[in-house]
């Protein structure tokens, strides 16, 4: 397999090198000598590529800069692989993703209007998984699309307000959803059976974002202290 590089000369004419692209477009081209049947090759799906650009000098060296601090390193993938860039990625001084290296949480005011209200000041700590649920929980209660997490913008958005998240595909959002779905149906489960001795079945007709049709289910009853509830079921 032979892979073809299309190379783009800047205005710069000093500048030898030629950009081939970063990790959300990145492809190139192959060609089977045996059968001449052009393939289109998968773009590359290491997390390093959302912190490096990849291009390729007129000598033919592949080579990877940092977004953030603009050094250069060796990326050939036979000879080097992505270890290196790993490295640099962690330990890059300008990547707004590294802390001070410290596992210290931040100390936070809680803004006005979101959970903990009441000025008192908390520790936060970056949490892959417990964003990932926020992630799901946002698009259940806004009815929003699961494609809606490859949008360009809020991609964007990520990268600014947090460049340490790992933004997941709209199929893994999806199991994330389902998976949602079961823990609450088990903590609901849990709630009625120690919390109520009967409920009051009532339902009821509403229409989605969507225009989509349903008929909701919903559970009344009265806990152990005496408070009127209704839960969905």
């Amino acid at each position: 397999m032979t892979n073809i590089t299309t190379s783009v000369e800047g205005s710069n004419s000093g500048n030898s090198s030629s950009v081939v692209g970063n990790s959300t477009s990145e492809t190139s081209t192959q060609i089977n000598k045996t059968t001449g049947v052009k393939r289109k090759a998968f773009a590359p799906r290491s997390e390093v590529w959302s912190h490096f650009t990849k291009f390729t000098y007129s000598e033919g060296e592949n080579k990877a800069k940092c977004n953030y601090c603009d050094k250069e390193l060796c990326c050939d993938v036979k000879k080097n692989g992505t270890g290196s860039l790993k490295y640099h990625m962690k330990q890059c001084k300008k990547n707004p993703s590294n802390f001070d290296g410290t596992n210290q949480g931040q100390l936070i005011l809680p803004a006005k209007g979101s959970e903990g209200e009441g000025g008192h000041i908390t520790t936060w700590k970056f949490d892959q998984e417990a964003s990932r649920k926020a992630l799901a929980e946002m698009i259940v209660i806004g009815e929003l699309p699961f494609k809606f997490v490859e949008s360009e913008g809020f991609r964007r958005f990520m990268s600014i307000a947090c460049p340490r998240f790992r933004i997941p595909s709209r199929l893994t959002i999806t199991r994330d959803v389902y998976q949602l779905y079961l823990d609450e149906k088990d903590k609901l489960k849990q709630y009625l059976k120690s919390s109520c001795s009967r409920v009051c079945l009532t339902t009821d007709t509403w229409t989605s974002l969507q225009r989509i049709n349903y008929m909701c289910l919903t559970a009344h009853f009265i806990d152990n202290d005496w408070k009127l509830n209704k839960k969905k079921l």
